[in-house]
Order: structure tokens, then sequence, then C-alpha cells
């Protein structure tokens, strides 16, 4: 039995979404991050990092979600939702993968939970001109495209998370339109199962 420890509308909802696109069993074990239980040593015995995602199996914990979205998809081939080992393919998808997190995260994150010195407002107009311009190359890059790789991935899952975090506080109503993401989000979310969840993170989130 798979087990994600996932924090409500965190980034570890993109781990959520894949476990149910690959129809596999799984548990979900909320951590309250708002709460610092991410911090307690019973969930740092389980991630020594204190983040979400992180993933029990049945031979250990896997974490970060550039590492638990392939490994999800790996073990459901026939949902085809990461190409296959050794393909140019491959690489293209964890390429997403990796900007997705070290550029795009990182950006909304310096907006959303700013560093230390980093709340000004001369630091926050440069942070929101990070967000606008990443967001715009991916707005670019689905101008006739459902998604970021030729078909449905996991990568889908993961930008999804991000463009839901366009709704949250410092960034909700700071951005400029993108005509391209707002199709693709719109056609993701249509997916029964993904808005389902998405009702009910916003419900925990709320009661966090």
């Amino acid at each position: 039995m798979l087990r994600l420890h996932h924090a409500p509308m965190a980034c570890s909802l993109a781990s959520r979404f894949a476990l149910v696109e690959a129809d596999l069993e799984h548990e979900i074990a909320i951590v309250h991050t708002t709460g610092g239980e991410q911090n307690t040593p019973a969930y740092r015995a389980i991630n020594p990092r204190g983040k979400v995602p992180a993933l029990e199996t049945g031979k250990g914990v896997v974490t970060e979600s550039t590492a638990i979205l392939p490994f999800i998809a790996d073990l459901a081939p026939d949902k085809h939702l990461f190409p296959p080992a050794g393909t140019f393919e491959r690489a293209q998808a964890q390429a997403w993968l990796s900007f997705l997190s070290s550029t795009l995260h990182t950006a909304m994150r310096a907006v959303m939970a700013p560093a230390p010195g980093c709340d000004n407002d001369a630091a926050r107009t440069a942070a929101l001109a990070r967000v606008a311009a990443t967001l715009g190359e991916i707005d670019t890059h689905l101008a006739g495209r459902d998604h970021l790789l030729d078909a449905f991935s996991v990568c889908d899952l993961y930008l999804g998370v991000f463009l839901l975090w366009r709704a949250a506080p410092g960034l909700a109503g700071q951005l400029p339109a993108f005509p391209n993401l707002d199709r693709f989000q719109q056609g993701l979310f249509s997916r029964p199962a993904l808005a389902a969840i998405v009702g009910e993170e916003m419900r925990l989130r709320m009661q966090a």
C-alpha cells in the first residue's frame, strides 16, 4: 500500500492527483504544515527534511515531487503518464518537471512566502515579475497545445497545482492574463476525479 504524506493545496497535491490518475491503491496522510506538524519528531522520522510530499512504499520512502511523480507513473505503465525510460521523450518530460520545480515553484514561493528581508515592496515587485515571466514562457509553449508534452502526463498535473496557486494571497489579481494557461487549467480540471479532489483540498485548507 502506498501512503502519501501531503499538505492541502501544497505542491504535494500533484502526487495526490497522480495516484488517482494512475488508479493505484493508496492512502493519504494529511500533514498540517500550517500548524508545524512537518517539524514534529514523528514526521521527521518519515522525511528528515520536514517537507511534503513523502511517499511511503514497500521499499522505503520517496521524497521530492520530481522523483515521486515519475515513480508513480512507472508503477502504472498502462496509463502512459510518463514516457518510457531511456527515451528522448523521457528526458524532455524530466526537464519540464525540473523547470516547474526549480523555476516556477521557487518564483511563486518567493511571492507567497517571502524569505526574511525579502518582504519589502521592491522584492515583491521583482518576485512577481519572475512569476509573470515564467508563466508567460509556459503560456507561449501551450499555444495550440493541450499538454506540456505530446500527450497527457504527470507534468500536466504538476503544472496544474501551480496554476491553482494564482488565486493565493500575494498572487491573486497581480498577474497578467494568460489565455493558454487558462484554457489548459480549465481542461485539466474538467476531469471529474481531479475536480473533486480540488474541492476537498479547498475545504481542508480553509479548516487548517
